[in-house]
């Protein structure tokens, strides 16, 4: 499975609660806020309860600005792989941003991920971060802490936070890579 951002702390649920339906998960920057350390994970909650007040005072536009700050990317000057073609916002696109702002948000503040039960896991769990990713966020934080809870080494990625859109082959690819990885040693790289 390949999770990103809320992906990803869906797959370590699946991890803990149902190893059984999965071989490896890449997770790619968690947004996870049980991984980091009491005082990272107050201010990322706090982060999130403020970005969703803005959201509802201000809307999507105003809320985007502080969202892509928050996350490290920069939307005017954002590093893209040659030739991609760019999703505009619809009306369909903003609907899904209300959900996931309104609610997801929420369900990431109040997560109860079971993070010492991720050490037990028997899936193989592939921490992972974008290359751009500034090093103070907290969703390379939190890939930067799955790493040190699991003994294993995180993996980059081409891009940012949204590596899979920016450089969609190039992040095809390296996934690619990885799970040759994995085939090629056993499933022990």
């Amino acid at each position: 499975m390949l999770g990103c951002s809320f992906g990803a702390a869906i797959g370590l649920h699946l991890a803990v609660e149902h190893p059984e339906q999965l071989g490896t998960l890449i997770a790619h920057e968690p947004v996870a806020p049980g991984l980091l350390p009491a005082s990272e994970r107050v201010r990322h909650v706090r982060e999130l309860e403020e970005l969703q007040h803005l959201y509802r005072d201000r809307g999507l536009a105003e809320a985007f600005v502080k969202i892509a700050e928050t996350l490290g990317i920069d939307p005017v000057a954002q590093d893209t792989e040659p030739g991609l073609t760019p999703h505009p916002m619809n009306d369909r696109r903003r609907a899904g941003f209300d959900f996931f702002i309104r609610n997801d948000f929420t369900a990431i503040a109040r997560d109860t991920l079971d993070v010492a039960a991720l050490g037990d896991t028997p899936v193989r769990v592939v921490p992972a971060f974008g290359r751009t990713t500034p090093r103070h966020v907290f969703d390379y934080r939190c890939a930067q802490e799955l790493a040190a809870l699991l003994g294993v080494e995180a993996r980059e990625f081409p891009g940012g936070h949204n590596g899979n859109t920016t450089h969609p082959r190039a992040y095809a690819t390296r996934i690619r890579d990885l799970v040759a990885l994995e085939v090629s040693s056993g499933g022990h790289s």
